[in-house]
């Protein structure tokens, strides 16, 4: 084994040793015991600890979703069954693609959610400091400089602190995709460009926040090497190609669908954004590098203005790229004699597809660090460079040795980063009783009752919903996320509407085959929904414990034919309108016969209202769209509202609704007064 082998032997060997101590709390019982912040355990404001544990609840139960299906059932990952029976449901947040690619052996090997996620958090974050060994030792050959730069990357305390959003943080791929696109530019072969586009592909599996980071300071970095590098381009230019069709194409089959929800929905927008003033990065603020890394970056930065270290020495196509990244990070910059300049992302989120539904924009600090990383090794290569080799090997145990007490010791990290890297276990593990429960559910959807998406009631029901759900295979209805989309409301109010048979039906046609119903939640419910759960006519008692019984629900007869709810004689409905664009609402109904269920996707369709005049001339076809009945069972009807354009001429009018598929069909009909 070469000595550049052995010593990143070392150096993962450590890495790992210093993730299992950054993650100890768990480690006595990985899967029961969940990792918890300190200071969210600490705070004075239970609901600091309420959300962050929410949050971990539901991420827990969806990483081992994810990684289930990236183990067994690969075409099922971007449908892993929640929020049913809503199709590709991951767009309404965070996918987590990468963190199930990393849980998928753990998951193999243990079936359990907790302990993928304990061993995804683990992995993260020595993956994290390897990565910033690679980079660093690649541009400095230096096993000391490249050892402490994973150091000072992977055990930032806004990394270690927050496993439940390890997505937000995830830019180790940006490391080396960095390295990747270096060595590009510089040996000009296509193994380094399948290696870039693998590494564009892991990260595109993180959140959106890395990979626009990724975007920011790889793109700078590339366009300087391009710049620099002008002979080259033409031997470049087919891997180049190459590279951007498909890094392009992947990122469509990820991140489109967002788009695409975002159209489909009219939500992914409208959010408050979360930036950084400047002064959040000194030290002792919340967004502080540390002292170690901000000296260190400040002494490679100065040692750079000696030249550069080799022909290609990143520092200053990396300030550059790093400036911008800070500049994005924050409200603003104050320029004297200029002013406050805004963020540009803030200036161009409109023309930005997708910024206008993220808000933690702050978490670009991340690879804000990964610049200031690879500065602060220069500064340590600098340093051993001007010492004996015993004398650097001190130097190596020290440094190592100031990083761990500036991350852990508490009066240190309290000074330095206004937070402590700690974590606290947390017993989470459902209990035996509920999971063996969980072992009788029947193929086909759960429904949890009560189901209530008001913030309050989602933000206390649905982590423990879904935590559950990374214990059983079948879809749910649960849903916990940034965004909502029309289906959860259907399902919630059909699930309030029990126990009218006529939305058992409707429930049974969506798909739901077993429900869950937590006593401990429903208080005065339980007397009224005691018939309908009794009653062997809908229901069938699986399973109980103290607080959870489990029914199999009754499958009802189902059409997907919209002839089923076409317009029939019924009584005329009148209405007024008053403006050009205004607010019809229509009746949908069902007869005598089997429960309507609309064919998948569940989504809305594009609709016309057709104006006809007194005479029954079709005056006009106002265009709109509109999420039809979902189900609608026997002798039951839905009202739903759209507004669309209405006659100019004052008068009375009939206005028929169709789809724009299938215009011969009249599902509603409502007779309007145009003033």
């Amino acid at each position: 084994m070469s000595h550049p082998a052995r010593a990143a032997l070392a150096a993962a060997v450590l890495y790992l040793a210093v993730a299992l101590f950054a993650n100890r709390a768990v480690l006595a019982d990985p899967f029961t015991l969940l990792p918890t912040p300190t200071q969210h355990v600490e705070a004075a404001k239970p609901r600091f600890r309420l959300g962050y544990e929410a949050d971990q609840r539901f991420v827990v139960g969806y990483i081992a979703r994810v990684a289930r299906a990236v183990a067994l059932e690969p075409s099922e990952i971007t449908d892993t069954g929640l929020c049913a029976p809503m199709s590709r449901a991951y767009t309404l947040g965070e996918h987590m693609f990468g963190q199930g690619l990393l849980g998928a052996l753990p998951y193999l090997a243990a079936r359990d959610p907790i302990f993928t996620f304990n061993a995804v958090t683990i992995t993260t974050t020595w993956i994290s400091m390897f990565a910033m060994y690679a980079l660093a030792f690649y541009w400095t050959r230096s096993f000391p400089a490249a050892l402490l730069a994973g150091l000072l990357f992977g055990l930032h305390p806004n990394r270690l602190n927050n496993p439940a959003h390890m997505f937000v943080f995830g830019n180790a791929w940006s490391a080396f995709a960095l390295l990747a696109v270096h060595r590009l530019f510089a040996r000009q072969r296509w193994i380094d460009a399948a290696l870039l586009t693998l590494f564009l592909w892991l990260q595109l599996l993180e959140s959106f926040y890395p990979i626009l980071s990724l975007a920011i300071v790889g793109g700078t970095y590339t366009l300087c090497l391009a710049a620099k590098h002008t002979n080259a381009l033409p031997r470049l230019a087919p891997k180049l190609v190459a590279i951007a069709i498909l890094a392009a194409g992947f990122a469509w089959l990820v991140l489109g669908p967002y788009l695409e929800a975002q159209g489909t929905w009219e939500i992914l927008g409208g959010r408050n954004r979360m930036l950084l003033m400047p002064e959040k990065y000194l030290p002792g603020a919340p967004a502080s590098p540390g002292w170690i890394l901000f000296v260190l970056a400040a002494l490679g930065l100065l040692d750079r203005l000696r030249g550069p270290r080799h022909a290609d020495d990143p520092r200053l196509p990396l300030l550059l790229a790093g400036f911008l990244l800070f500049w994005c990070s924050v409200w603003y910059l104050s320029i004297p004699g200029l002013g406050r300049l805004a963020s540009p992302l803030v200036s161009l989120a409109s023309y930005i597809p997708g910024v206008e539904a993220v808000r933690a924009l702050s978490s670009l600090q991340f690879t804000v660090f990964l610049v200031l990383t690879v500065f602060a090794a220069y500064a340590v290569l600098a340093i051993v460079e001007l010492l004996p080799s015993r004398a650097a090997a001190l130097v190596t145990v020290l440094g190592a040795s100031a990083i761990l007490v500036q991350t852990f010791h508490p009066p240190t990290a309290h000074a330095t980063f206004q937070a402590q890297a700690g974590l606290q276990a947390v017993p989470s593990r459902p209990p035996d009783d509920e999971l063996a429960l969980l072992e009788k559910l029947p193929d086909g959807a759960v429904l949890d009752v009560p189901l209530n998406f008001a913030p309050m009631p989602k933000l206390r029901m649905m982590p423990g919903y879904l935590l559950a759900a990374g214990y059983y295979e079948q879809p749910t209805a649960a849903c916990y996320n940034s965004f909502l989309s029309g289906i959860q409301a259907e399902v919630e109010r059909l699930t309030e509407t029990l126990p009218d048979r006529r939305a058992a039906d409707a429930l049974s046609a969506l798909g739901f085959r077993s429900i869950r119903v937590h006593h401990d939640r429903l208080g005065s419910r339980n007397r009224e929904l005691a018939p309908f759960f009794a009653d062997p006519k809908y229901t069938e008692l699986l399973g109980q414990t103290d607080q959870t019984s489990l029914f199999r629900l009754t499958t009802a007869a189902t059409t997907e034919d919209f002839a089923a709810i076409a317009e029939t004689q019924t009584p005329p409905s009148r209405a007024l309108a008053e403006r050009a664009r205004d607010e019809i609402v229509f009746r949908f109904a069902r007869g005598a016969g089997p429960t309507f269920r609309h064919p998948d996707p569940i989504e809305p369709s594009d609709v016309l209202v057709r104006w006809h005049g007194p005479t029954g001339d079709l005056i006009l076809e106002s265009p709109g769209r509109m999420l039809l009945p979902p189900a609608l069972s026997s002798h039951d009807h839905s009202d739903r509202p759209i507004e669309v354009a209405v006659p100019n001429e004052q008068g009375p009018y009939r206005a028929d609704l169709v789809r724009a598929a299938a215009p011969e069909v009249v599902l509603a009909r409502r007779y309007v007064s145009v003033r």
